[in-house]
């Protein structure tokens, strides 16, 4: 599925190769039956917020925008297993890499030993008693 910016070129239709935003301006009941009817075409949530704001006399139907969303949440649930960063993917098996440990620069089980050694002047009386 491809998700469409403002200056993406329409690559199906009557208007193919035409920029999402110069359809938009024209003929927005085009945009929206599209959401409705082709599976392949969704436009990322800031893209539309931009047009919104740029042409605030167009409006999408619920019917387009609910579409819209949900083919959106659908690429979200196929790709929960990767991350996009600056065109730079990461995968769960990435993620097992960073040892949170080296973060730290303590291991898990060293997190009571400052409080152990701050303990170490303590008078244990009891322990004489043996």
């Amino acid at each position: 599925m491809k998700v469409y910016e403002l200056n993406t070129p329409l690559d199906f239709g009557k208007y193919e190769g035409k920029t999402l935003e110069t359809v938009f301006e024209t003929d927005p009941g085009y945009i929206g039956a599209c959401l409705e009817t082709e599976d392949g075409f969704t436009i990322d949530e800031s893209a539309i917020q931009r047009l919104f704001e740029k042409y605030p006399e167009h409006e999408l139907s619920t019917k387009a925008i609910d579409a819209n969303l949900d083919k959106l949440d659908g690429m979200d649930m196929e790709n929960d297993d990767d991350f996009e960063f600056e065109d730079e993917a990461f995968d769960d098996d990435d993620l097992e890499e960073l040892d949170p440990k080296e973060k730290k620069g303590k291991d898990d089980d060293d997190w009571g030993n400052d409080l152990e050694e701050e303990n170490d002047n303590w008078d244990d009386d009891d322990s004489d008693e043996d």
